[in-house]
């Protein structure tokens, strides 16, 4: 402990230094000429491109182009009215890149601002821990939530929302506050769809505590506004529901959450520990039946969030991002729980000083996976293969551009799954915007049963009469097939142009 006292009065500044570093790592990030860092950025490029170009942002996905928008409206159109504040054009690929990873560094740094407050505001969490807190907040996020994705704006509205509902258990319980607190659930909800857990979670804390005319004035003020909101997105967008429901049906995949989540280097060292503390705390001091309403709506808020992302993750495709918003509080109850007050003085220095130490051992953790998740995808822009795969689109795209003979009408396929040399397609679906066909491929690859708001039959039509004019494929063939005989199809209608770095060009005969 007499390190820890040396060390006290520079350890402001240290972990200011951290910050600054983790800060200026995720600045670089923004500004990678890479097209995917993470959960098929471009798919979202794609439907930013399509509301900028002609405001459609849901289409069906029964016909062509087949585009499937997964999320709700929100992020979407956040990014498409920043670009046109900038005078951008759905043509400006890589600034619309730039655009959504700045957001989303924005909304990180608001998210660990707010959980620093929550601790600070809330639960007395101050100084050096608070400190700790929120730099640990804001190491603690994952790859997705770098890039240009809607996950960083959903987590910074639940838990604005979680703020604002303690705020109003605590100081002021009054009609305006709750407006506030069910407005936010609904950006929350409204940016992606997982955000319905926060209003569920607020309704069913009130039933629990049996404030009646708190829970139904949540009911009827969340109704009232969500209502109007899905309705007046459906009659804007008819498609609305068959995207954000039927696109994300991807089916269940127990073997998908074992090996990506649960299994992970980085769920066994942050993820494990977080919850196992979690559960004993919640337990040995019965956080959800005892203390006041504060302590309580966060131990079951941190609760109902970790059944929530358990739940979904089961779903194929899922990531440990899914757990980002439960660390999070996690992180609060752990910190307020250990640290509180205890009458016997000699008893509460060792505990102190003990759980000071763990503390530390356990931000460093934190931290040390922060920077190394952003050195790996800094380290993409060196990645040799990557590096002859940009050359190669950029030939690609010279062939295509000379030889395409209309913007409308003719359509360009990209065929190339998760499962190749060349999955990223290196914004080739973003550059042919107007012409590509299936933007969102892998939407149906990783569906463990047929999409059915999905055209396959429509495809195979335009695919059998010609209407497709080029194929991008990959060498090796990708394994998945979106219909039947596709290979024997290409080979009988299409002649290979160009073979070059895992890339295969057709075009029609």
């Amino acid at each position: 402990m007499t390190i820890l006292k040396k060390l006290r009065p520079s350890l402001p500044y240290l972990l200011m230094l951290l910050f600054i570093t983790l800060v200026s790592f995720r600045i670089i990030v923004i500004f990678l000429n890479v097209s995917d860092i993470a959960g098929m950025e471009q798919n979202v490029i794609y439907s930013i491109q399509q509301l900028i170009y002609d405001g459609k942002l849901y289409t069906s996905p029964s016909k062509a182009p087949f585009s499937i928008t997964q999320y709700t409206p929100i992020y979407y159109i956040l990014n498409a009215f920043t670009a046109k504040v900038f005078g951008l054009t759905e043509n400006n690929v890589y600034a619309l890149y730039y655009i959504g990873r700045s957001w989303n560094l924005l909304f990180n740094l608001a998210s660990s601002f707010i959980v620093y407050r929550i601790a600070k505001d809330h639960f007395q969490v101050i100084g050096l821990k608070a400190l700790l807190l929120f730099i640990a907040s804001f190491a603690l996020n994952f790859a997705h939530n770098f890039a240009v994705r809607p996950d960083s704006l959903h987590d910074l509205a639940g838990i604005a929302a979680l703020y604002t509902f303690i705020y109003y258990y605590k100081y002021n319980k009054r009609n305006i506050t709750l407006i506030v607190v069910v407005v936010l659930t609904a950006l929350a909800l409204f940016s992606k769809q997982s955000g319905i857990q926060f209003i569920i979670i607020f309704v069913g804390f009130s039933f629990l505590i049996r404030d009646w005319a708190t829970m139904v004035k949540l009911i009827v003020l969340s109704a009232l506004l969500y209502g109007t909101l899905f309705y007046s997105t459906y009659l804007v967008y008819p498609s609305f529901f068959e995207n954000i429901i039927g696109g994300v049906k991807n089916g269940i995949d127990v073997t998908n959450f074992v090996k990506y989540i649960l299994t992970r280097s980085i769920f066994i060292l942050i993820g494990w520990p977080l919850i196992f503390y979690f559960l004993y705390l919640l337990i040995a001091k019965n956080l959800i039946f005892k203390g006041n309403n504060s302590n309580r709506l966060l131990a079951i808020s941190s609760l109902g969030t970790l059944i929530f992302a358990s739940v979904t993750a089961l779903k194929m495709g899922a990531t440990t991002q899914y757990y980002v918003v439960f660390m999070n509080l996690a992180l609060i109850v752990a910190i307020h729980q250990t640290f509180e007050f205890n009458t016997f003085q000699k008893r509460r220095q060792f505990l102190l000083h003990k759980y000071s130490l763990v503390s530390i051992f356990c931000f460093f953790i934190i931290v040390l996976f922060g920077f190394y998740t952003l050195k790996s995808i800094t380290n993409f822009k060196n990645d040799p293969k990557l590096i002859l795969q940009k050359h190669a689109t950029a030939q690609i795209v010279k062939l295509i551009n000379a030889d395409l003979k209309s913007t409308k009408g003719k359509y360009i396929y990209s065929n190339l799954g998760t499962d190749t040399y060349a999955p990223s397609r290196q914004y080739l679906n973003n550059i042919y915007f107007k012409n590509c066909l299936i933007p969102q491929r892998d939407i149906l690859e990783y569906s463990t049963s047929k999409l059915e708001v999905f055209g396959y039959q429509e495809f195979e039509k335009l695919f059998k009469n010609g209407d497709i004019e080029y194929i991008i494929d990959s060498n090796p063939n990708s394994k998945y097939e979106v219909v039947k005989d596709f290979n024997e199809i290409k080979k009988s209608n299409y002649t290979l142009l160009l073979n070059i770095e895992g890339y295969l060009i057709y075009k029609i005969k």
